[in-house]
């Protein structure tokens, strides 16, 4: 039989991100009317998938401890820092410049918190992502965004 490992394991550590979020989902869902099976609230879906959550978060808590998973590595600050920055200027962008110019500036500065990727790699995902968002979201769903500013 394996030894607990009660720390450095990414599934236990997972497991407890993953609980974490469900239960603050599920303490806000319950302000909202669950409602029943024919006539759904709006915090029956909500409810079904924070729980669903909550249980994928058990499940990992339990492989953690019961398994030697692999442990944690250090966190890379460069990467998660661009790639914040990123969705963040997402945001700003998106009413003012519009969804073409918010893609492009999200995947360009996401591109720098990366070593692996050439800047021609990034140029292209970013106008591919851009063409496909404009084509699925503006056009065939019909979202209310403007696609330049």
């Amino acid at each position: 039989m394996k030894p607990f490992a009660w720390r450095g394991n990414t599934d236990f550590y997972s497991g407890l991100l993953l609980a974490g979020i469900a239960v603050f989902a599920l303490i806000y869902v319950r302000t909202l009317d669950i409602g029943t099976v024919h006539q759904m609230g709006p915090g029956y879906f909500p409810l079904g998938l924070s729980l669903i959550l909550l249980g994928m978060g058990l499940v990992l808590i339990v492989k953690g401890v019961l398994s030697g998973g692999p442990p944690v590595e250090t966190v890379h600050l460069k990467p998660l820092f661009f790639v914040l920055l990123s969705f963040a200027l997402f945001g700003v962008l998106i009413e003012r410049a519009g969804l073409i110019c918010a893609i492009l500036a999200q995947v360009l500065v996401a591109h720098f918190g990366s070593r692996e990727t050439r800047l021609s790699q990034s140029l292209i995902l970013g106008v591919g992502l851009a063409a496909v968002s404009s084509v699925l979201f503006v056009l065939l769903l019909k979202i209310p965004v403007s696609l330049l500013p």
